[in-house]
């Protein structure tokens, strides 16, 4: 017998290992994105021809089922141990058999049943999600080391995995992040129009039904930015059930069932362009262009309603996209040459209004780098170039031929992702801002809806000591905040040196902190100064955390209007006193801090102000009219 927990009798340490392993997989691979990967891996490896991947979600009961008819997962059970795998070297989705067991272990029911050419097998586990409770309640987790033969076994070549989570943490999480991503905005959101189109063409039976099919390919493997050849003839047929999805889901995404409380769809493999959204919608749309861009970004039409798609597979054609307007390439062109180039399968680069984007596109425009075909959630910090209201306006696909980390969003050649990201910057200053700006126009970012949405509908703040009136809504206006209250001397214990948005973090300061004399403000050094970060929400930074464009320890403070709800596993909010920073080095705590975001896995935590809690205590709100005494109730 196996036990799945001690392959090497190192139980405990196994255990830690599978805990921050699945900690750095996002709630979306884990529930549908890995298994999904498993079977599109399987269908690489088969026989060509036409193949099926069914897929079957059943948010009463939380649970997943996915099956396909490739060669039927092997008879060996040593691949459900950590790191069990024999995809090396492949170039596939999934390379260092990890994320199979991921799922397992976060399950409460996880049933695998194959059928092969040698034979049949199913093989049950109970309670895995159970794996890291203290090993005198810890389920057993023996299987033999053959699996058992299925007593009802698939009638056809392929493997089937159902698993069932015990709370609705990962789908909840998963949808949760599917409703802020592609619906901003709710039900008011400019996607909405696009998934109404996907309806009234009859490409999908619902609302809900678009959606997930538009994330599965904007976001999980599903949206190969290169479909191999073994897939391009595969259809994924996707059954939804859930009986009361308004209470079950969310008003929003409930809404989206349209009254149906079971349905089925079918899609391709492949990443979710402007093109394919547009063809659901009726005329008038915006016409699609394949116009190459000139030197410097020239050539390209202006139009006010069309969007323009090149793709750049060729060196030569790398570096016209580097070539500026008088027919210059960067400095950095020769390590480009050496380094990079020869690792980019292609560029895909889309041109269009903002509005357009965030119309026909989950979450608008996107920066992304692949590997071979696999998205991940690498972005490009971009700093260069001066017309940064256009970055919005273009959409952009970098795939290269590189390995992924465990959690299969980041590269793991680091050295290639920082090339990547000037590449991208240098090509948005020779010719993508100004391609967009001369095919778009003048950059509107606001539609005029919003425009009342973010000045007199907000909600008011309440604070008549303040010329600010309303809660804020972006980054500036937290930003303002904080300087009135400074200026009215609530932070005596800052001194500024500068406010960036083309830096990679928005401002340094000098802070007294608590444990120091106010001589630290009087005669500073460039080695006294913080670097602070400013956010709607405090939450709102994992992303950039998650995606790599920040890193926890470049930041001292971060100050915010509200704290948020981290949606990473790997980041979580815990109250300063219960923090290492408190009890390691309390003389370090920034005046006003009473919340840290601590990254669970390094144990780096950075300090939070939250303006929030902060005007509640500086400008208490009065306290409620007396009652008359003849209007007390006897």
């Amino acid at each position: 017998m196996y036990d799945l927990l001690s392959p090497e009798s190192l139980s405990e340490n196994y255990v830690r290992q599978l805990r921050q392993t699945i900690d750095a997989y996002l709630p979306q691979y884990v529930f549908i994105g890995e298994v999904l990967q498993n079977s599109l891996d399987a269908v690489r490896e088969a026989a060509k021809g036409k193949h099926e991947i069914n897929i079957e979600i059943d948010f009463d009961e939380m649970e997943v089922s996915i099956r396909d008819d490739a060669l039927g997962f092997p008879n060996d059970p040593k691949l459900l141990f950590l790191g069990g795998g024999k995809k090396d070297g492949k170039k596939l989705a999934g390379q260092v058999g990890v994320g199979l067991k991921v799922v397992l272990f976060s399950s409460e029911r996880f049933v695998i049943r194959s059928r092969t050419a040698e034979g049949t097998f199913r093989f049950a586990v109970d309670n895995a999600c159970d794996f890291d409770k203290s090993s005198d309640v810890r389920p057993s987790f023996s299987m033999p080391k053959r699996f058992e033969e299925d007593p009802d076994p698939l009638d056809s070549i392929g493997t089937e995995i159902t698993y069932r989570f015990r709370s609705d943490k990962v789908p909840g999480t998963y949808l949760q992040e599917i409703s802020q991503e592609a619906l901003p905005k709710g039900l008011r959101s400019e996607f909405m129009q696009t998934l109404k189109n996907a309806v009234d063409s009859g490409n999908f039976p619902t609302r809900f039904a678009a959606l997930l099919a538009c994330d599965l390919k904007r976001f999980s493997y599903l949206g190969m930015t290169s479909v191999p050849d073994p897939l391009k003839e595969t259809t994924v047929n996707i059954t939804v059930k859930c009986e009361s999805p308004v209470s079950a889901i969310s008003e929003t995404l409930g809404e989206l069932f349209d009254g149906e409380t079971e349905f089925t769809f079918s899609t391709r493999v492949g990443y979710l362009s402007m093109g394919e959204t547009v063809s659901w919608a009726k005329p008038p749309k915006p016409a699609r262009y394949s116009q190459h861009l000139g030197a410097g970004g020239i050539d390209l039409p202006k139009t006010q309603n069309g969007f323009n798609v090149i793709e750049y597979r060729t060196t030569q054609e790398f570096e016209a996209l580097l070539t500026n307007a008088r027919g210059k390439l960067p400095d950095e062109i020769e390590t480009f040459r050496k380094q990079l180039f020869s690792k980019i399968n292609h560029v895909r680069l889309t041109i269009a209004r903002i509005p357009h984007f965030e119309r026909y596109l989950p979450g608008g425009s996107q920066r992304i780098f692949s590997a071979n075909g696999v998205v991940t959630r690498h972005s490009p910090d971009l700093t260069r170039g001066r017309n940064q209201q256009y970055v919005r306006c273009f959409d952009i696909v970098v795939d290269v031929d590189a390995e992924l980390n465990y959690g299969k969003y980041h590269l793991k050649n680091m050295r290639l992702v920082g090339l990547l990201k000037k590449f991208i910057n240098e090509a948005y200053r020779s010719t993508i801002q100004n391609a967009a700006s001369r095919f778009v126009g003048k950059a509107d970012p606001f539609e005029e809806d919003e425009r009342s949405v973010a000045f007199w509908s907000r909600k008011d703040l309440l604070r008549p000591e303040l010329t600010i009136k309303k809660v804020p809504a972006d980054e500036n206006d937290v930003i303002a905040l904080f300087f009135e209250l400074a200026g009215m001397n609530k932070f005596p214990e800052f001194r500024w040196y500068g406010l960036s948005q083309r830096d990679r973090y928005d401002a340094r300061a000098v802070i007294q902190r608590v444990g120091e004399s106010e001589a630290v403000l009087e005669n500073p050094s460039e080695s006294d100064l913080r670097v602070v970060e400013f956010k709607i929400r405090a939450s709102s930074i994992t992303q950039d955390f998650d995606r790599e464009d920040k890193n926890p320890r470049d930041i001292h403070l971060l100050v915010c209007y509200e704290e948020g709800e981290s949606k990473s596993e790997q980041f979580q909010f815990i109250d300063l006193q219960d923090s290492d920073t408190r009890d390691r080095a309390p003389e370090r705590i920034f005046p006003h801090v009473k919340r840290v975001l601590k990254d669970t896995q390094s144990g780096y935590e950075v300090q939070v102000l939250i303006l929030r809690d902060f005007l509640e205590e500086a400008f208490p709100p009065p306290p409620p009219p007396a009652v008359p005494e003849d209007e007390v109730d006897e």
